[in-house]
C-alpha cells in the first residue's frame, strides 16, 4: 500500500468539506434493483453461497475474514453468535485470496493485466474477471480508494468500470466507504456514495462504524486500520478498527444471505 501521511486533514470531518455521505447507515438495505441483480445472477447459475473480495492490503490480509473459514478456536463471535449461520452459508469465501485483492491495489489495478496471475488466469482476462470466472460469486465486496488518494480524479471512472463489469455479469457489487482520508477532502467516499446511488446498489458505511475509536480506527500513518484478535468477547478487540470491519462485513453478508434465501425459496415455489 502506498504511504501517505494525512496530517491534520485526516482529523477533519466530512462536513468541513460539504460532504453528505457520512449519515448513510452502516449496514445498507437492499433495493429492488439489487434484488433484481441477485435474481439474475442465480438464474445465470452463479454460486449463491460465494462472494468475492476486491480491494487492497486491508482486504487481502489474513486477519480480514479469513479466520471464519478456520476452526472456531480462531475466532469468537461473542454476543454476535447469531452470525455463525452467515459464516456457514458463505463457507469457502472468507479465506479465499482473491485475484482482485492485493497489497497496493487501486481501482485501476483490478482492471490492469499488469497484475494478472497467468498461472490461473487467461491472457484475455483482467484480475477482476479472472476472479469472477474462477470463484463465480453471486456478490462482490468492493473496498477500494485508499491507494487512489494520490490521484482521486481517476478513481470514480475506474470504480464505475468495475461496477459495470460486475453488473454486466449479473453479480451484485457492494461498495464500502473507507476509514481514511488520504485524499484530504473525503472526495473518494463521496464518489463511492454517488456511484452507489447512481447504480442503486448497496453501500456500507464502514467509515461511520469506526468514528468513535481512537484516531478513528487508524494507525499512526493515518492509513492502515488498527487490529487485535478476532475474539469478539475480548474488550480490547473493540478498541480496534478490524473488529468493526469484520463485524460489519458479516452483518452485510447477513443481509445478502437473507435476500438470496428469499429468491431461492421463491424459485422453489414457482
Amino acid at each position: 500500500m502506498i504511504f501517505m501521511i494525512c496530517g491534520s486533514a485526516c482529523a477533519q470531518s466530512p462536513a468541513d468539506y460539504g460532504r453528505t455521505w457520512q449519515d448513510l447507515p452502516v449496514i445498507p438495505e437492499f433495493s429492488d434493483h439489487a434484488r433484481k441483480i441477485l435474481k439474475a445472477g442465480i438464474k445465470a447459475g452463479h454460486n449463491p453461497h460465494a462472494f468475492s473480495k476486491v480491494g487492497d492490503c486491508d482486504t487481502s490480509t489474513s486477519w480480514y475474514l479469513s479466520d471464519y473459514d478456520r476452526d472456531q478456536v480462531y475466532y469468537d463471535l461473542g454476543e454476535y453468535e447469531n452470525l455463525q449461520g452467515v459464516i456457514d452459508f458463505f463457507k469457502g469465501s472468507f479465506v479465499r485470496l482473491s485475484f482482485a485483492a492485493k497489497p497496493g491495489f487501486s481501482a485501476a489495478s483490478a482492471l490492469s493485466t499488469f497484475f494478472m496471475n497467468y498461472e490461473y488466469c487467461n491472457y484475455d482476462e483482467l484480475p477482476l474477471t479472472c476472479e469472477y470466472r474462477i470463484h463465480d460469486p453471486i456478490a462482490v465486496l468492493i473496498s477500494l480508494g485508499t491507494n487512489d488518494g494520490y490521484n482521486p480524479p481517476v478513481f470514480k471512472e475506474n470504480l464505475r468500470k468495475i461496477i459495470d463489469i460486475t453488473i454486466e455479469q449479473n453479480r451484485l457489487p457492494i461498495l464500502m466507504l473507507k476509514a481514511d482520508n488520504v485524499e484530504r477532502d473525503f472526495s473518494i467516499n463521496q464518489d463511492i456514495a454517488d456511484l452507489a446511488a447512481e447504480y442503486d446498489i448497496p453501500v456500507w458505511n464502514f467509515w461511520a462504524s469506526v468514528q468513535d475509536l481512537k484516531n478513528h480506527g487508524l494507525q499512526d500513518d493515518g492509513i492502515h486500520l488498527t487490529f487485535y484478535s478476532n475474539y469478539f468477547s475480548h474488550p480490547k478487540t473493540w478498541e480496534t478498527a478490524f473488529a468493526y470491519r469484520n463485524l460489519t462485513t458479516l452483518q452485510v453478508l447477513e443481509k445478502l444471505q437473507s435476500e438470496i434465501v428469499k429468491i431461492l425459496e421463491n424459485q422453489t415455489k414457482e
